[in-house]
C-alpha cells in the first residue's frame, strides 16, 4: 500500500492510527497477532475497495472471508460474480479476475499453487467478517452463498463421480455455517434452515464418500443438535439428520450407538409420519440391517420381510428401494444359512436390477457380486465364476464391493456408505435419508429413497423449487 500511493512511512503510520478497527473487530483473550496486525488489514481492505470503483474487490475479500480458509475457487467465485454477489451488475470473469490481482498484490489474497484457487489468512477473513456484521450485510451475503452452494450440491447427485468437488463442497458448506451461526438471530430464520439444510446434504455425502466417517460423526452430532432446537425433535429433516448421524456410527464401527439412533428414529418416524411412509420404511430397513450387522438377525429378518412387502405394496415391485430391501432381505437369509431363499431372491434383484439400471450401474454390480457369493457358497462354483467375469477387472465393482453406492428413488435418496460388505462378499445397503437441496418449505413428497438410504419424508418441509436455491440430502440403508 505504500508504494502504491506513493506515502512515506510517517504518513502511513499516521494513518493507520486513525483506523477505527475496535469499531470493526473485538480483540478475544489469547489473540495471538501482535498490536496493529489487524489495523493494517483494516486498512489495507479499505484502501483496496478505494481505489477499486467497481466494488468487486470488496465483494471478494468480503466472500472468500465466508468460505473456507483452504481456499475458494475461481468457479466458484466466477459464479458469485455471475449472480450479482460481488457486486451490482454481475461481473464477468475477466473483471474478476482483475480484482483478484489488485487484492494480491496488497497481499490480501493469495494464489494457490496452480493458480485456481485464492485463500486469506484467517485474520484478514475475521476482520472482513466482523466488518460486515458491524454494517449488516453479512446475512445477505451468507444467504447468496448458502444459495450458490445448494446449486453446486445438485449438481453432486453421484458424489463418487467426482470427489475432489465433492469434498470441497462440503468444506464450503461447513466454513460458511461457522463464520455465520455467531452472527444469526431469529430474524435469520431463513437462513438457518437453509444451512441446515446443506449441513444435512454434507453429512450425507461424507458417508456417501465412505472414508470420513469420524469427521461425518462430528459434524452429523451438531447438526442433530441444532435440528432438534430449531425444528423440533420429529421434523422430517431432523429425523433425516437423525439417520445420518446413525449411519456414520454404523460405517464406524459403533453399532451400539447407530442402533439406539435407528430405533429412536423409527418409532418417531412410525408416531409422525405412519407406519407405510417411504420414510419409516427407510428408517425401518436402516434398523433391520443395523441389526444384522451387529449379528441379531431373529430381529433383523422379521423387520426386513415386513419392510419388502410394505415397499412391493406402496412403491412397487421394481422400485430401487424395493430392490434393496429385496437384496437386504436375501443378505440376511444367506447370513442365517438359508441358501436356498437367498438364491431366489438374488436372482430376481439381479434380473430387476439389469432391467431398470442397466448392466454397469454400481448397485447392479453389488447385486450381481451377491448372487456370486451366494452361488460359490451353495457350491455352483461355475455359475459364480460366470457371474464375476462378467465384471471387468478394475472396474467400480471393486468399489462396489467395500462400499455400497447410492441407490436413489426418483433421483433424491441415496444408500449410505454404512452399507455392510459380509465375509462371505455379500453387501446389504442401509438407505442414507438425503435432503432436498431446496429452501422452501411445502407438504409436497420428496424425492424417494434408496435401499440403505433413508429419504425425505413426503411432508417433506422442503420443496423442490426452481425459484429458490436448492439444500441438503438425506441417506439409508
Amino acid at each position: 500500500m505504500i508504494a502504491a500511493q506513493h506515502l512515506d512511512y510517517p504518513a502511513y503510520l499516521a494513518r493507520l492510527r486513525t483506523v477505527p478497527v475496535q469499531d470493526f473487530l473485538k480483540r478475544t483473550p489469547g489473540d495471538p497477532y501482535p498490536h496493529g496486525v489487524a489495523e493494517t488489514i483494516l486498512l489495507g481492505v479499505g484502501t483496496a475497495a478505494e481505489f477499486d470503483k467497481t466494488g468487486l474487490c470488496a465483494g471478494l475479500i468480503n466472500a472468500v472471508a465466508l468460505l473456507s480458509a483452504a481456499g475458494v475457487s475461481r468457479e466458484l467465485l466466477y459464479a458469485a460474480g455471475q449472480q450479482g454477489l460481488l457486486q451490482l451488475p454481475a461481473a464477468g470473469p475477466a473483471s474478476i479476475d482483475e480484482a483478484l490481482g489488485r487484492l494480491t498484490s496488497a497481499s490480501l489474497l493469495t494464489f494457490s499453487v496452480d493458480d485456481a484457487t485464492v485463500a486469506a489468512h484467517r485474520l484478514t477473513m475475521r476482520v472482513a467478517v466482523e466488518r460486515q456484521a458491524h454494517d449488516r450485510s453479512l446475512a445477505g451475503l451468507g444467504a447468496g452463498l448458502a444459495g450458490l452452494l445448494s446449486v453446486v450440491t445438485e449438481s453432486l447427485a453421484e458424489p463418487w463421480q467426482n470427489r475432489a468437488a465433492a469434498r470441497d463442497a462440503i468444506q464450503q458448506i461447513m466454513a460458511l455455517h461457522e463464520h455465520l451461526a455467531p452472527y444469526l438471530g431469529e430474524q435469520d430464520a431463513a437462513l438457518t434452515e437453509t444451512l441446515l439444510r446443506l449441513r444435512g446434504w454434507a453429512i450425507w455425502c461424507l458417508n456417501d464418500l465412505g472414508d470420513s466417517f469420524p469427521q461425518a460423526i462430528e459434524y452429523g452430532q451438531g447438526l442433530v443438535a441444532d435440528s432438534e432446537r430449531v425444528l423440533g425433535d420429529t421434523h422430517p429433516s431432523t429425523l433425516a439428520s437423525r439417520n445420518n448421524l446413525a449411519a456414520a456410527f454404523r460405517a464406524a464401527g459403533r453399532l451400539d450407538e447407530a442402533i439406539s439412533l435407528y430405533e429412536r428414529t423409527l418409532a418417531d418416524s412410525e408416531r409422525v409420519l405412519g407406519d407405510t411412509h417411504p420414510d419409516t420404511l427407510a428408517s425401518r430397513n436402516n434398523l433391520a440391517t443395523a441389526y444384522q450387522a451387529a449379528g441379531r438377525l431373529d430381529e433383523a429378518i422379521p423387520l426386513l420381510k415386513r419392510t419388502l412387502a410394505n415397499r412391493e405394496r406402496v412403491l412397487g415391485d421394481t422400485h430401487p428401494s424395493t430392490l434393496a430391501s429385496r437384496n437386504n432381505l436375501a443378505t440376511a437369509y444367506q447370513a442365517a444359512g438359508r441358501l436356498d431363499e437367498a438364491i431366489s431372491l438374488y436372482e430376481r434383484t439381479l434380473a430387476d436390477y439389469e432391467r431398470v439400471l442397466g448392466d454397469t450401474h454400481p448397485d447392479t454390480l453389488t447385486s450381481r457380486n451377491n448372487l456370486a457369493a451366494a452361488y460359490q457358497a451353495a457350491g455352483r462354483l461355475d455359475e459364480a465364476e460366470g457371474l464375476r467375469n462378467r465384471t471387468e477387472p478394475g472396474s467400480r465393482l471393486s468399489r462396489v464391493q467395500t462400499r455400497a453406492h447410492r441407490i436413489c428413488g426418483h433421483g433424491a435418496l441415496a444408500c449410505d456408505d454404512s452399507a455392510r460388505r459380509h465375509s462371505d462378499g455379500t453387501v446389504d445397503l442401509p438407505e442414507p435419508f438425503r435432503f432436498r437441496s431446496r429452501c422452501e418449505v411445502s407438504d409436497e413428497p420428496s424425492p424417494a429413497m434408496a435401499d440403505g438410504a433413508m429419504r425425505r419424508s413426503s411432508v417433506s418441509p422442503y420443496r423442490a423449487s426452481d425459484a429458490k436455491p436448492p439444500g441438503p440430502t438425506r441417506q439409508d440403508p
